[in-house]
């Protein structure tokens, strides 16, 4: 950062330890075939985090050692914040700790989210966020909304200094799209082919 003359934001930063969780240690296949190398499995990360961030996987994949872990992740009693983007709001509604909340996942699988996990109040917005209990939920649609989302949260709970350079430094801005469409689901992602 010195480098660039923004050496003063130093005394802000935040530090963070970030987890990189999956079945195993082995590198892990994301979409697309993006590759990244897991630090622990889901049997040995630590439970008692600050923010949980899952994304969205193909419904399909749902393995019974993640689901264990982002429910044994959400019943440790210290204040959290459980973040989703894209079909993560799926895959955290499949470990049964969304019941009774208002929350959404990609804008085109409303739909199934809604048959699948009736006990959750799923919206269309880009992101939602919602409280139950100690836990903090910011759930979003697909991945542009995550950003969005995701920039917002960092604006709203960490240094603005920090938040707002960093905006600047990628000319960008998530208060244009804000948290709401702006229109109705296109016909290409309605399920029914009628938005």
């Amino acid at each position: 950062m010195a480098e660039f003359g923004y050496d003063y934001l130093l005394p802000s930063a935040v530090d963070m330890e970030f987890f990189y969780v999956s079945s195993s240690t082995e590198p892990a296949t994301m979409t697309l075939s993006l590759k990244y190398m897991p630090t622990h499995t889901y049997d040995n990360a630590p439970r008692d985090l600050d923010i949980l961030l899952v994304g969205g996987p193909q419904l399909s994949h749902r393995p019974e050692a993640s689901l264990r872990f982002i429910k044994e992740v959400c019943e440790d009693k210290k204040e959290k914040v459980v973040m989703s983007t894209c079909l993560g709001g799926l895959w955290i509604a499949d470990a049964g700790v969304l019941k009774g909340t208002k929350a959404t996942t990609n804008r085109g699988a409303i739909t199934v989210a809604k048959q699948l996990h009736s006990d959750v109040d799923w919206v269309d917005q880009r992101w939602v966020v919602s409280k139950s209990g100690h836990l903090n939920f910011w759930t979003s649609g697909g991945a542009g909304a995550g950003i969005d989302m995701l920039a917002t949260y960092v604006k709203d709970h960490f240094p603005e200094a920090i938040a707002m350079s960093a905006w600047d430094a990628l000319d960008f801005d998530p208060t244009a799209r804000g948290q709401f469409y702006k229109g109705p689901l296109s016909k290409w992602l309605d399920p029914a082919g009628k938005a």
